[in-house]
């Protein structure tokens, strides 16, 4: 870990990133020290790194929204960043993207690659088989000699930075593991789990695994699925397994949920106790408890469940409140970026849900936001997963497992009934956030593994 006596987390990076360019410090595992072989200049191109992912500003939805924060916090500390990324598949589908732009000092170039409604499983998997075979064309033809920080999103991109990589074509990598797979794919059914694509896509993972300078996770629920599936493959990562948590542009959602806020007004939902779900509706987020919730408290008049998002379950959850007469339901689609910390703010609580069977497959990162615009979480996870846990350690919402409807009723009515309890847990967030979540100190143990990096 960096340690600094004095000065801000930002402080810290550019410190930091100043020593590396004057050749003055080497990292090892105690922190960062001085070195005398003036080995470092070829550890860290100056800086640099190359950020591939097929999701990037201005599309700010899911990975796209949080890669674009790092990248920012990144290229503000001094860091000089590229991205290399595909074409929006959601938002603007209709509009032409330039294909070279810059942005907040980002230099983004995107690659060519198919636009399918990211809902259609089928377009986005032609989505992501045509942009990972973009990329891999392209770094045959530009040499890219910055480090790369490459992520699930397409699950197989980073076999192309592998390949590359024992062809000597290609730099180090870090590979980020937003979901496991094809585990995940598994658990919701759409693969079998001894399916040749099943045993040929583990032994891909264990490839890139190999090649990768260090393998991060975003939980210790994730954490410990890789280790086990390591271990049980023959593999010892412990060496290059790090976890790095979860962030949120905090400082911009803790800024904007402190202003006037006009959302109340335009979502109908003034004088009540907004129920907040904001995010992707995915196959892995167990909606269906927090709509039979919803259906249980229906004749419960000063609450109202607020839904801002898209995915694979909102159709689902609409037709569902539509059938059932949920007036206390509200759906919308995805606010602008600017908009975000007055939306998050507008909850009294705010939702968070994954499958049971998804647990350390993934993490549900939108629990970070509503912690940073002090809104107490409600989780409806197992027991296991990161999020569970630090709502325990940092009491700031309450767990509820997966499935249990009648529970999640009751904690809601309590929590509704108990304003300061309310603003107590909010709190606690919010501190929790600030001293150990925030998107500067996740850049911190980016810079740290960056100097890590041996050629």
């Amino acid at each position: 870990m960096l340690i600094s006596t004095c000065g801000s987390d930002t402080n810290k990076v550019q410190a930091c990133i100043v020593r590396l360019r004057r050749g003055s410090m080497v990292y090892h595992s105690q922190g960062f020290q001085p070195y005398s072989e003036g080995v470092l200049a070829k550890r860290w191109a100056n800086g640099q790194i190359l950020i591939l992912c097929q999701l990037f500003y201005p599309e700010l939805v899911s990975t796209g929204q949080t890669l674009t924060e790092l990248a920012e916090q990144m290229a503000s500390c001094g860091i000089d960043v590229e991205v290399l990324c595909g074409p929006p598949t959601v938002l603007g589908r209709e509009s032409k993207v330039p294909s070279r732009m810059e942005h907040e000092g980002i230099r983004i170039r995107r690659v060519w690659g198919t636009r399918f409604p990211k809902l259609s499983l089928l377009g986005r998997i032609v989505n992501q088989v045509t942009f990972t075979m973009s990329v891999f064309l392209h770094f045959l033809f530009h040499r890219c000699k910055r480090p790369i920080l490459v992520l699930t999103n397409p699950p197989f991109l980073a076999v192309v930075c592998a390949v590359l990589r024992v062809l000597r074509l290609g730099p180090p990598f870090l590979y980020l593991i937003f979901d496991v797979y094809p585990d995940t794919a598994v658990r919701l059914g759409l693969l079998k789990e001894k399916a040749l694509l099943c045993r040929v896509w583990d032994r891909l993972n264990l490839f890139v695994y190999d090649h990768a300078s260090s393998i991060i996770v975003i939980g210790r629920c994730m954490e410990d699925v890789i280790r086990q599936k390591t271990a049980k493959m023959g593999r010892d990562v412990n060496g290059r397994l790090q976890r790095v948590h979860v962030w949120c542009d905090d400082a911009a959602i803790t800024a904007a949920s402190s202003s006037s806020n006009g959302f109340a007004q335009k979502f109908n939902v003034s004088n009540k106790v907004v129920v907040g779900y904001f995010g992707n509706m995915g196959r892995f987020h167990d909606i269906e408890t927090i709509m039979a919730a919803a259906e249980g408290m229906k004749d419960t008049d000063n609450i109202v469940f607020l839904f801002a998002g898209e995915g694979h379950k909102k159709k689902w959850a609409m037709d569902y409140a539509r059938r059932n007469g949920l007036a206390n339901c509200r759906f919308h689609t995805y606010v602008a970026r600017e908009d975000l910390g007055h939306l998050l703010a507008l909850a009294d609580i705010g939702l968070v849900s994954l499958l049971e069977q998804q647990v350390g497959l993934s993490v549900p990162s939108k629990a970070f936001g509503l912690m940073a615009a002090a809104v107490p979480v409600v989780a409806v996870v197992p027991k296991e997963c990161e999020i569970a846990r630090i709502i325990v350690e940092q009491e700031c919402g309450v767990w509820v497992g997966p499935g249990d409807k009648d529970s999640l009723i009751h904690h809601l009515r309590e929590l509704a009934a108990n304003r300061r309890g309310l603003q107590t847990m909010g709190m606690n967030g919010q501190r929790a956030i600030r001293e150990k979540y925030s998107l500067e100190k996740a850049c911190i143990r980016y810079v740290e593994l960056l100097a890590a990096i041996e050629e």
